[in-house]
Parts: C-alpha cells; sequence; structure tokens
C-alpha cells in the first residue's frame, strides 16, 4: 500500500530548471561535447524584469545543477554571469552548463589539493 507523498520541506523549490540546464548540454552537441579546455556548454540567456528575479533564477539554476548531479542525471555544475542591466531596464543573465571532472580539475590546479585553501569545499563543515 503506498504511503502517501513526501513531506512538504523535501519538495523542490521552484522554479526547476533542469530542462534548461539540459538543453544548454543538448547544444554543445550533448553529454561529453563540452568545449575541451574550459568544459562548458552551450550558453544561454535569460531575460529578467529586476535584479531580484536574475538572483532567484540564478540560485535556481545552481539548485538545478546540484540536482541533476546528486543524482546522476547528468554530471555537470552551473557557470552563471552576473546579471548586466539593459537600456530597457531589464536584466540579461548569461549561464551554461559545465563538466563536473573539468571543473574539479580546474580547481585542482587553480588551488591545489589542501581544501582548507579552496574558496567553497562541499565537504567543509559549516558551508552554507
Amino acid at each position: 500500500m503506498p504511503r502517501g507523498p513526501g513531506p512538504g520541506w523535501r519538495a523542490r523549490k521552484a522554479p526547476v530548471l533542469d530542462d534548461w540546464l539540459m538543453t544548454s548540454v543538448e547544444r554543445a552537441g550533448g553529454h561529453g561535447r563540452h568545449h575541451p579546455e574550459t568544459g562548458h556548454y552551450g550558453d544561454l540567456v535569460i531575460v529578467c524584469d529586476d535584479i531580484t528575479e536574475a538572483r532567484q533564477y540564478s540560485q535556481a539554476l545552481y539548485r538545478s545543477a546540484r540536482h541533476l548531479h546528486r543524482w546522476r542525471i547528468a554530471d555537470i555544475g552551473v557557470s552563471v554571469d552576473r546579471p548586466r542591466k539593459r537600456k530597457d531596464g531589464k536584466y540579461i543573465l548569461t549561464f551554461r552548463a559545465v563538466d563536473k571532472t573539468l571543473a574539479r580539475a580546474h580547481v585542482m590546479q587553480k588551488y591545489g589539493s589542501d581544501r582548507s585553501k579552496w574558496p567553497y569545499d562541499p565537504r567543509r563543515k559549516g558551508n552554507p
């Protein structure tokens, strides 16, 4: 007998942008077809009405990339540029999926293997 839906606190927070990240991967030709040096897949753009909406979309992109990686749907992260203001007052948010293997290699090359010197260590206690 089914137990029912899970608790509300476990539900994914909207907006869920998994499809947008997968579109970035598909723009480059699919998994493994990223830029050989940077690991970037295709660039995509979101146009937002204000800076608050742009920040919400940026956070949603990071949450979606974490979900895709955590559940082994796709071994990707995300790179989001700072929002730029257009002449009409709207904001442009440019993002791209990034291959996790090359992202890890970049961190190791830039900061070394000592995790205490990394700007963000996912295993460190107290990280947000």
